[in-house]
């Protein structure tokens, strides 16, 4: 069981000028613009550096495997080119217990994070529910 916690606001390890993927997966790809708006803001206000974004177009619902673009956002980090993956919401990075755990587990291999305008511990708080994303053991 993996319990590496999924960083959710990350700048006390994310200076600015932090490199970072920026990924989505759309159902269309004319949400690009509206999708990656939030993002892009998020991520100057942080002063992050977008070193490349990387986009699938496929179902809420589908597969890891039928998102090539996924892994390349996550092997961009886990080659040391970026430091954490911004998405506009993690259910775009995972959906369900393995694909949570593979996260995890790659966070562990890699030091990586992840983050979201929408996932933060800020918007958490707001709504009363912050807690600690984990792993499904």
């Amino acid at each position: 069981m993996s319990t590496a916690t999924v960083i959710e606001s990350p700048p006390a390890t994310a200076p600015p000028g932090t490199p970072v993927a920026v990924y989505a997966c759309l159902a269309s790809p004319a949400f690009r613009d509206s999708a990656l708006r939030g993002v892009e803001d998020f991520v100057r206000r942080h002063g992050w550096v977008p070193v490349e974004t990387f986009i699938d177009i496929a179902e809420f619902a589908s597969s890891a495997d039928e998102r090539p673009e996924r892994a390349k956002a996550l092997a961009l980090a886990a080659r040391g080119k970026a430091k954490g993956v911004v998405a506009p919401g993690y259910s775009m990075l995972w959906r369900g217990p393995e694909e949570h755990a593979e996260i995890a587990d790659w966070q562990g291999r890699t030091g990586a994070w992840v983050s979201s305008p929408w996932n933060t511990a800020e918007v958490a708080a707001r709504l009363g529910a912050l807690r600690p994303v984990r792993a499904a053991p």
